[in-house]
């Protein structure tokens, strides 16, 4: 027996696909924040709150450890982060983030090598811009990315 009618697979889907850039750019935002470093740099299996995440970036937003939180939850969600619920001693619940086993390949290894680099540039301003111009360029011609530039 399905689990899913064929329908509600296909509406899923549909799902998934009008909301497909969410995942990557919160993954850059992750790292160009340091985030998984971050994280990474506090040693194996280690699991930090929004808010210890942020002690370590260079702001002075109080709102900073909140928004963080939601971008490492949607994270999260995608198993990209690893994550648990902590009782603090003031007794106030937080989530708490560790990496998951594909942050590997966004953090530097051994020889420096990552794919952070690829994921910053493929998602970068100047690679997706000429993409909210296709429509024009299809109906009045020219080239997306002088259109985007324009």
């Amino acid at each position: 027996m399905a689990l899913l009618s064929t329908e509600d697979g296909e509406c899923l889907y549909a799902m998934q696909l009008a909301s497909a850039s969410t995942l990557p750019m919160a993954l850059k935002v992750a790292i160009e924040l340091d985030v998984l470093e971050i994280i990474a740099k506090a040693g194996p299996g280690a699991q930090l709150s929004s808010t210890h995440v942020a002690s370590h970036l260079p702001t002075h937003n109080q709102d900073a450890p909140i928004i963080l939180d939601r971008i490492l939850a949607l994270l999260a969600s995608y198993s990209v982060l690893t994550w648990s619920i902590v009782k603090s001693d003031n007794g106030c619940v937080q989530r708490i983030y560790g990496l998951g086993p594909v942050c590997k390949f966004f953090i530097e290894n051994e020889d420096g090598v990552s794919l952070a680099p690829l994921l910053l540039s493929t998602h970068d301003i100047v690679t997706i811009k000429p993409w909210y111009h296709m429509k024009h360029v299809i109906l009045e011609g020219g080239l997306r990315f002088e259109k985007a530039i324009a």
